[in-house]
């Protein structure tokens, strides 16, 4: 009823300013419903990403505790085979000690092997040149004891022989003294049977020296032969010694160099290799801190655009006048000489000001008032009375 009057003198402009204090109070709600929202969500866009950061910061901790206790475990795993390689090769360089050592034992036991059959052999050798030697001095010995046998037969037949003749001629002068022969002739014959046994000696004593000549020759060579048998056997000996040394320079030469391939066989003696590097913590990211937001500013809308009642009421009459007076205006002039009200400027209102004024007012001829009202609304479109 109160609005219905207020309308009434005001031509409406009561429940028009009613009207935009409402649909400003509503905007204003919204406004601040919007803005309770919105910080809310930051709030929880804050808590989000707070929990997400210490999400994040505790996966990092577990992959970053995951990547050291890989590693620390491919550390022990690393110096587990280091163990093991470094064991593995010492066995191996145990063994092949061991197979050297017993090849250098049969080596040894090969070397005096073949120095006693090399023994034996110079011992056999050394005995078949002495056996020769025996039996090349017997030889000489039979060989000049039937040489001088040979030159005292000589000598025996040659002694018989002369006696014999010596014998035959005694006897021959013997018989011609028998005989009774004397003179001259008995002389010759006596004399020619001394002469011819004479002869037959020269001819023994002739046939003995070239008998003892022949066995002087013999024993020479004999000797000679001998001498030679000697020298031969001396050298034999002598090169079955040189070859004797020989051979047990090549048996020291064949164990030396068995010694050698032995010891080559026996690899470098294994070192452990360097330890692996110990693994050290990883470095830990550091993480910057969710911005903490700061609740912004409420928007708060002007005061609701609100027209001028008194203008509007002014207003109001000047148009009821109108009506009155069949003209719907207020007129002098040459009519009734009254003044004439126009209302043309009107009130406007400044929606981010908030102050109400009259626009424009213009009295013109004949007294002439004219308005009107306005209101706008930023980010709203704007309303127009």
């Amino acid at each position: 009823m109160a609005n219905f009057f207020a309308d009434l003198f005001t031509g409406g402009a009561a429940s028009r300013n009613e009207q935009a204090r409402k649909a400003r109070d509503i905007d204003q709600k919204n406004l601040d419903q919007m803005h309770s929202y919105n910080w809310g969500e930051t709030q929880r866009k804050y808590d989000y990403a707070v929990e997400g950061l210490e999400i994040t910061k505790r996966n990092t901790e577990r992959n970053l505790q995951f990547q050291e206790a890989e590693r620390e475990q491919q550390y022990d795993y690393g110096m587990g085979i280091r163990s093991y390689e470094h064991t593995q090769n010492m066995r191996v360089w145990d063994s092949q000690v061991s197979r050297a050592l017993q090849q250098q034992t049969f080596n040894e036991l090969a070397e005096g092997a073949a120095l006693v059959d090399q023994d034996r052999l110079i011992h056999e050798q050394l005995l078949s040149i002495s056996f020769d030697e025996t039996e090349n001095l017997l030889n000489y010995g039979a060989a000049a004891a039937g040489l001088g046998l040979k030159k005292r037969q000589a000598k025996a037949g040659a002694a018989t022989q002369a006696q014999a003749t010596r014998i035959s001629a005694l006897k021959a002068t013997g018989a011609a003294q028998a005989r009774g022969v004397a003179g001259r002739t008995a002389g010759k014959d006596i004399q020619g049977m001394v002469a011819e046994a004479g002869a037959r000696q020269g001819a023994i004593i002739d046939e003995l020296m070239f008998s003892l000549e022949g066995t002087d020759m013999d024993f020479l060579r004999l000797n000679n032969q001998f001498a030679i048998d000697q020298v031969a056997f001396e050298t034999s000996r002598e090169s079955a010694q040189i070859s004797d040394m020989a051979a047990r320079t090549k048996i020291k030469q064949q164990a030396l160099q068995a010694a050698i391939n032995a010891e080559a066989s026996i690899g470098i003696k294994p070192e452990i290799a360097p330890p692996l590097p110990k693994p050290f913590a990883l470095p830990r990211p550091e993480f910057q801190d969710i911005y903490v937001p700061k609740e912004p500013p409420k928007t708060m809308l002007p005061p609701a655009a609100q027209e001028n009642l008194f203008v509007a009421t002014l207003n109001q009459f000047s148009q009821n006048a109108s009506l009155l007076t069949g003209g719907f205006g207020l007129g002098g002039g040459s009519g009734g000489g009254g003044p004439k009200l126009d209302y043309a400027g009107g009130a406007s209102t400044n929606a981010f000001s908030g102050a109400t004024g009259i626009g424009g007012t213009s009295w013109g001829g004949g007294g002439s008032f004219g308005g009107g009202f306005s209101v706008a609304k930023p980010g709203f479109g704007g309303v127009k009375f």
